[in-house]
């Protein structure tokens, strides 16, 4: 597994970069985004400026077949509360970032600009562009948007109007196996956080992606 952290505030544009688990190897969920957070997270930034990070983790067995493992931990500093923050969610986008081998996207910094991005997420790459057409949509009418532009084997995660405006109650949608913006990360303000990175979906493609198998199955079993 590997972090992919997303420099929305790097000079000339957003920089995407993979590294190792490191330190974190053999954590998930809310003990990865917890713990990103409390180490990289300067405890008096303000929970919407450049300091902050918005930290996504799939649970430990999510991609693989065991029962429920589809959970996804969102970390980071509360607009709400002001303390390390943690929001749960499910739905099909930890599958397929585990399927992808990422047990944590990072977003970092803020954008220099006004503009909204977007995320693509594949087996190829990770895409970071901007798409102001997005800008003020609901989450299913954007879910429906990005079906139209990337097909229907994707998963999305993406914030509505509140989240937009920064609204310190604003939740991050998970897309469900019909594609649909069903399950949420609505605790502390997580939504908001996203707003402030500039990011309004980041999308995920199913393709290629295999489901993690267990080194012992019996054992697994």
């Amino acid at each position: 597994m590997k972090i992919l952290r997303i420099d929305m505030g790097a000079t000339g544009g957003p920089k995407v970069r993979e590294e190792s688990m490191g330190q974190y190897e053999g954590m998930g969920g809310r003990a990865l985004t917890s713990a990103l957070v409390a180490k990289e997270v300067p405890p008096l930034c303000h929970a919407l400026g450049e300091d902050n990070k918005l930290v996504i983790a799939p649970g430990l067995l999510s991609g693989t077949a065991a029962a429920i493992s589809g959970r996804v931990s969102v970390g980071c500093k509360s607009p709400l509360t002001g303390g390390i923050k943690e929001a749960n969610s499910g739905g099909q986008p930890s599958q397929v970032l585990a399927m992808l081998g990422y047990g944590a996207i990072v977003l970092e910094g803020k954008p220099k600009d006004n503009s909204l991005y977007k995320v693509f997420i594949s087996r190829d790459g990770v895409k970071v562009t901007p798409d102001n057409s997005l800008r003020m949509l609901g989450n299913y009418d954007l879910a429906e948007k990005m079906k139209k532009e990337y097909g229907e084997k994707i998963s999305c995660i993406s914030i509505g109007q509140a989240g937009e405006m920064k609204m310190s109650a604003a939740s991050i949608a998970f897309t469900d196996m019909e594609l649909r913006p069903t399950r949420h990360a609505g605790r502390g303000g997580v939504g908001a956080v996203m707003g402030a990175k500039g990011i309004k979906v980041i999308v995920i493609s199913e393709a290629g992606a295999e489901r993690r198998t267990p080194k012992n199955s019996e054992k697994f079993r």
